[in-house]
């Protein structure tokens, strides 16, 4: 019994991956992917190639083939199935998030309400992106920084700066709108602020951020020394995250702090607009919802995203407000992901 875990260029989604493994509780190889330009192509035409994957990358994937393999995203999708050919069909495939291809290609496929993915004997859905166990106040580095920011003013609300993620856009205007709720918070605290970005924070709105906080800040641009990310997640005495990120603000949530979210603005392309107008118009009228679920049944329909209703149903259950409640619901659920996966293997 043995799994691969096909790990892309996306933390949030490698942490899913790692999460779910480790709940799983069985051997597992971890296989970082870098893909080529063919991995633009769509998977419904790419097929089970391996073209899309490097050939350094491949050089990885080679037997003894395992049980299953974890992926997640739209590129880990053709290695995935070309191993499953490789293995005569025994390899069975797990996917976290959206598939962007036929959702039976799949034996398992587990995500979040923001892909709209309708209800299928294969397709679990969580509320709670999969987060590893274990306490977050745990952090070494905890007494340290909080040494370091010891004369800032409490309460400490921690900012988490997303980015670009199609189609939600962190420009300047948007930082500048940031950076002015931001300040509101403080002042109505008489507190101060935690800002930190992440690995997609574009520079410039990331100085446009800077320049309009006017309270009493500390500022952390990713990769400029040392990350105090999982500190302040401990730290803070609550959080504005950016709603780019499912994962970032999973975080957060489960923390047990606090959470306001800022809604980026939006830039769909003709594809994604079509596809957010589609799902909108499902959600309204029941009689489109059948044609909508076939066409993401069949991986034709894959720009549907939508962060807002992950947002809405995070408030509607309550945990945006503080307390234990997420991180039991996110315990729970990765618990309950890691059963199907066992189910799944036979053990």
């Amino acid at each position: 019994m043995k799994l691969w875990l096909l790990l892309g260029a996306k933390a949030g989604d490698n942490k899913q991956i790692l999460a779910l493994a480790e709940a799983i509780g069985v051997p597992f190889e971890v296989k970082q992917l870098h893909f080529t330009r063919a991995s633009a192509i769509p998977n419904v035409l790419l097929g089970a190639r391996p073209c899309s994957v490097t050939p350094d990358a491949r050089r990885l994937l080679a037997p003894p083939w395992p049980t299953a393999v974890i992926a997640s995203g739209r590129r880990g999708v053709p290695a995935a199935r070309w191993i499953r050919e490789q293995s005569g069909g025994t390899t069975r495939l797990i996917h976290v998030g959206r598939t962007w291809a036929p959702l039976d290609w799949f034996d398992l496929v587990i995500t979040t309400p923001q892909y709209g993915l309708p209800k299928r004997p294969n397709v679990l859905s969580n509320l709670m992106p999969m987060i590893q166990a274990g306490a977050v106040g745990d952090h070494p580095s905890c007494d340290a920084w909080r040494e370091r920011f010891a004369e800032l003013p409490r309460p400490w609300t921690a900012v988490l700066v997303g980015g670009n993620s199609r189609p939600y856009v962190l420009d300047d205007a948007a930082a500048v709108l940031l950076g002015r709720e931001a300040n509101a918070r403080a002042a109505a605290s008489k507190g101060s602020l935690l800002v930190i970005s992440a690995p997609r924070t574009g520079a410039q709105a990331f100085d446009a951020l800077r320049r309009t906080i006017e309270a009493p800040a500390s500022f952390h641009a990713w990769g400029s020394g040392e990350n105090p990310y999982a500190a302040v997640l401990a730290l803070a005495d609550r959080f504005i995250v950016t709603g780019d990120s499912a994962s970032m603000l999973a975080d957060a949530v489960r923390a047990g702090k606090p959470v306001d979210v800022f809604e980026l603005p939006t830039r769909r392309n003709l594809r994604g607009a079509f596809g957010a107008a589609f799902r909108r118009a499902a959600e309204r009228h029941a009689f489109l919802r059948p044609m909508f679920e076939r066409l993401v049944d069949l991986g034709l329909l894959t720009s549907v995203r939508d962060l807002g209703a992950y947002h809405r149903e995070l408030r509607a259950a309550g945990l945006l407000d503080g307390g234990a409640a997420a991180a039991e619901r996110q315990k729970r659920e990765l618990e309950r992901a890691a059963e199907c996966a066992r189910r799944l293997l036979e053990i």
